[in-house]
């Protein structure tokens, strides 16, 4: 696995395409601060071009480094990460759009899938993680549910027998509004409990995100 990493990371760095296991689905994704990668994969899942697409990261470190976060994300994302939560967060000025919204804003986590967290870590970049399926479709938690064209569109998969996705639910995506105060914007493998057990209240988001 350690020479497939290496082959993803050469790959990555090249400003390719590949697909790759996270603690949800299969992903598909690449260099999250290269515009030309952006570009490639909305044309590969035919994704509409409002949709921006979200990151994982290897380390608090390496989220830090693309995103601004206050002292309350930080303090819920204490609680969860490495895991399925993804928080809506600030872009800084190297993130392109298509992974950052009209209106500077990305959905970011940090990955507990080691495979994901190394290619992030050794590729010294977050990585876009939207689900490797064309738009519409359904996600792959495993490698023979990926659709064969979207593995011929791209440079490498990661066919991972351990650590492989958990495939029940996406990420959760929250937004934090105020003191202890978050919107669920997409219900997920987090559950609105888990995070009220954390003292956190919850506001049921009616936005679509579009992450």
């Amino acid at each position: 696995m350690n020479k497939d990493i290496n082959q993803a990371v050469e790959i990555i760095k090249g400003h390719g395409i590949i697909i790759y296991p996270t603690e949800t689905f299969y992903a598909l994704g690449g260099m999250g601060t290269s515009s030309n990668v952006v570009e490639k994969i909305v044309k590969i899942k035919g994704r509409p071009d409002h949709k921006p697409l979200p990151l994982v990261a290897g380390s608090m470190e390496q989220c830090l480094s693309v995103v601004y976060l206050d002292q309350e994300v930080i303090r819920l994302t204490e609680k969860f990460w490495p895991g399925p939560l993804s928080v809506l967060a600030r872009a800084r000025d190297m993130v392109p759009l298509g992974v950052k919204d009209s209106q500077g804003l990305v959905s970011i986590r940090v990955t507990p899938n080691p495979i994901a967290a190394s290619l992030c870590i050794e590729a010294k970049c977050p990585l876009i993680a939207t689900s490797a399926n064309f738009s519409g479709k359904e996600a792959s938690a495993s490698y023979k549910d990926i659709d064969h064209r979207l593995i011929k569109m791209c440079d490498l998969v990661m066919n991972s027998q351990h650590n492989k996705p958990a495939g029940r639910l996406p990420s959760t995506l929250v937004k934090v509004t105020g003191l202890q105060k978050i919107e669920i914007l997409r219900p997920g493998e987090i559950t609105a409990r888990q995070i009220q057990d954390q003292g956190w209240n919850i506001a049921q988001s009616q936005q679509s995100p579009g992450l």
